[in-house]
């Protein structure tokens, strides 16, 4: 169930994961979303890539965070180096393949469609999560439900607000959090 408009909505804490993409070095929005992920109970986040700079990942210490790397994450020694100091972050690399409790889930920041439409259309997945066009979004292809959280930085396009998402995995529910407009 996609819920974009219940911002005040809280799900399970259990099973909630915190989803953020495109940040772009965007700290008073990171801030807002990261604060928005402690109200809610939120303590596992999955980052899609795009944080930019390496000293941004400062920002998500009181979390478990997993990251894939953006097409503008240029520095990846620096975030993997960044990533292990702070140790409650796991850089992946390029994508990722999670598992939560019985739940699979797959990463990638999405600017490669290939790899995209590879992992989407395997069916290994309960969950796909991506970013890079900064517009949130929730499809399904088969029986995997993809999701964008939108963008905290970078261009904004047309329409869009700067949203989150916290996604139940038991319940299969996706809900859209605007963090700024």
């Amino acid at each position: 169930m996609l819920d974009s408009d219940l911002s005040h909505r809280v799900l399970p804490r259990s099973n909630c994961i915190g989803v953020l993409a495109d940040t772009h070095n965007n700290a008073e929005h990171t801030d807002q979303a990261l604060a928005l992920f402690r109200a809610r109970g939120v303590q596992q986040l999955i980052h899609c890539g795009d944080v930019t700079n390496p000293l941004m990942l400062e920002k998500f210490q009181g979390f478990w965070v997993w990251l894939v790397r953006g097409n503008n994450d240029y520095d990846r020694s620096g975030l993997r180096s960044e990533s292990r100091r702070l140790g409650n972050i796991t850089f992946c690399g390029k994508d990722a393949e999670l598992e939560f409790g019985r739940h699979s889930v797959a990463v990638c920041h999405g600017d490669d469609e290939s790899l995209l439409m590879v992992l989407a259309r395997s069916g290994l997945h309960e969950w796909i999560f991506r970013g890079h066009s900064h517009r949130k979004d929730l499809d399904e292809v088969g029986g995997t439900k993809v999701l964008n959280p939108g963008a905290l930085g970078g261009r904004h396009p047309i329409g869009e607000d700067r949203s989150i998402a916290i996604v139940d995995l038991d319940a299969r529910a996706a809900e859209f959090v605007t963090v700024a407009k």
